[in-house]
């Protein structure tokens, strides 16, 4: 991987699987350093991702930068890339519900809470916001499921 990103510094796969690598080994500033890049890189993100803020990230404005990119496309199979690589993110999962509901696209914000649900179902906020975007979509009859804490009922009617 190292020689493909030396052989081409702006490989949005290679910095985004470098990003994902070095988190994976728990090594947060080589981490920041691709994913940050993989932004920078990104011909649809790269006006998210400022030069100067490259020399002092912090986990914070990265991860800030990847919720302003999945808000600005939640459909964006490159946003999707990182939902693949890790699978069992939970945060990750209701920041997609909550990127499509802020678009007014409740129905698939839906299945994205289910999702996150389904790996932690003591998320509080999740809950809080399936609600909202059942209510949106008028899912009277998947608001009592969801009042009740009915996963497999959610699951059974707004499948991933």
């Amino acid at each position: 991987m190292m020689r493909a990103q030396e052989a081409d510094p702006t490989n949005l796969e290679v910095l985004l699987a470098l990003g994902v690598s070095h988190t994976n080994e728990l090594e947060q500033t080589a981490a920041l350093k691709y994913l940050y890049g993989w932004l920078r890189h990104h011909p649809k993100y790269g006006t998210l991702a400022p030069p100067e803020l490259a020399n002092s990230l912090y986990y914070a404005d990265v991860a800030r930068l990847f919720n302003e990119a999945a808000q600005m496309s939640p459909e964006d199979a490159d946003v999707h890339i990182a939902l693949d690589l890790k699978p069992n993110y939970v945060r990750a999962w209701a920041n997609m519900g909550i990127s499509y509901a802020n678009q007014g696209m409740y129905e698939e914000s839906i299945r994205y809470y289910v999702r996150a649900l389904a790996m932690n179902p003591k998320a509080d906020n999740a809950w809080q916001y399936l609600r909202i975007s059942l209510s949106c979509v008028s899912r009277n009859d998947m608001v009592e499921a969801c009042d009740s804490r009915n996963l497999e009922l959610l699951q059974k009617e707004f499948p991933l």
